[in-house]
Parts: C-alpha cells; structure tokens; sequence
C-alpha cells in the first residue's frame, strides 16, 4: 500500500498515477492529496485557457477534483490519467461557462485585446539567443493576449499540445472529437495565432540585426 509519508518527498511528482489511484482505492487519503499536487497546477492551466481569466479558475479546479474524488472508483484505465483528468476538466470548465453565461458575455465583450503601442515591435529572430529576445514577461503578455482572442475550440488544442505536451491522438480523446479535427483545429489556430502577432515580430534585416545586437 501507499506509504503516507511518501507524499512528503521531494519526488512525489514522479510516483505512478496507477499506483496512487490503487492505494486511494484501498483507503489511503494521503494518495488522492498527491494526485492533486500533481495535476492541480496543470488542471489550473487548462480552465484558465478556456475561460481566458482568473475568475473562477479556483472554483472550476475545485469541481474536478470533486470529480475525479468520485469517479476514480470507475476509471477503467483505457486511456492515461493525465488524459481522463483533462477530459474532466474540459466538461467542468464548459458546464461553469454555460452556467455563467452573462459573466461569459461580459468577459468577451470587455475582453484584453490586442495593441500595438502597447508593445515594443520585437525583431525576431529564431537563431537568436534569449538575451536579444524581448523580455520574457512582455513575450508572454502578448502572446496571452493573442491567445485571449482565439475561439475555444482554438486555445485549448493549442494549449493541450504546446503547454501540456499532448499528442493529436490524445486530445481527441480529450475533446472527443475526431484526429482529422484536431489536427484542423491546430492548423487554423497556429495560422490565427501567426496573423494576430504579426505586427509585433518582424523578420531581422541585416541591418536591423546589427542595430538590435548594439543595444543589448
């Protein structure tokens, strides 16, 4: 059986999904608190990319562990944990959505967008070390907003394969939806993506690489 002292380790991260889920079944509790430090911050990620704010982030994360406390007694084991628990957390979102629907629509309506003086135009350049890159925290401030303007269905495959790391196959069984789709899904998203950051990463003339290079 799972160990309770265990789950103090520094490589708690690291213990099988498998084996945690046979030891909470068997009545350990300190089993089921690993599986959330695991996959809390991960499930976090993931509503916040459908729900494109921190508002009720906590309250969705919450419902599916609520979730996955009750269900882990019928999961079969056909796919991945780390699969089924974002397949939960998807539906979770999307129900808390629907049932918020005016917060939804003022969301979007007074949603971030996207401008370019509010940026410094990046020459980008992919042999570029990170030091003459633009700052990571204005990179990743823009790039969000990009995605904040993206439809659902595009965000979360591109987060499911970028951010979580997902193959086609297993976000199609996230979503439910066929491969043909998700691969579809990302095509269009990256394209989207592409168009709207645009204006702020330019292709480096050689002579704007020489100026860039001076200022760093």
């Amino acid at each position: 059986m799972f160990r309770s002292q265990e789950t103090t380790i520094p490589d708690w991260y690291t213990m099988d999904d498998r084996i945690l889920i046979n030891a909470h079944l068997k009545g350990d509790k300190k089993a089921f608190e690993v599986l959330v430090k695991k996959y809390q911050t991960s499930v976090g990620r993931l509503c916040f990319s459908i729900m494109k704010n921190d508002s009720g982030v906590a309250d969705v994360v919450q419902d599916v562990f609520l979730s996955v406390f009750r269900g882990l007694a019928k999961f079969r084991g056909d796919a991945s944990f780390k699969t089924w628990i974002y397949k939960i957390t998807v539906h979770e979102t999307m129900r808390y959505l629907k049932k918020n629907k005016r917060w939804r629509r003022l969301l979007d309506e007074n949603g971030p967008t996207l401008d370019a003086s509010e940026f410094t135009i990046v020459v980008f350049d992919d042999k570029a070390s990170p030091e003459r890159l633009v700052l990571d925290s204005q990179k990743k401030a823009l790039i969000q907003k990009a995605m904040n303007q993206l439809s659902e269905n595009h965000r979360v495959v591109l987060h499911l394969h970028y951010q979580e790391d997902l193959s086609v196959q297993e976000i199609a069984e996230i979503l439910d939806i066929p491969i043909g789709s998700v691969k579809s899904r990302l095509h269009y998203a990256r394209l989207h993506l592409k168009e709207l950051l645009a204006p702020f990463f330019e292709p480096p003339s050689a002579q704007q690489g020489e100026q860039h290079a001076a200022l760093l």
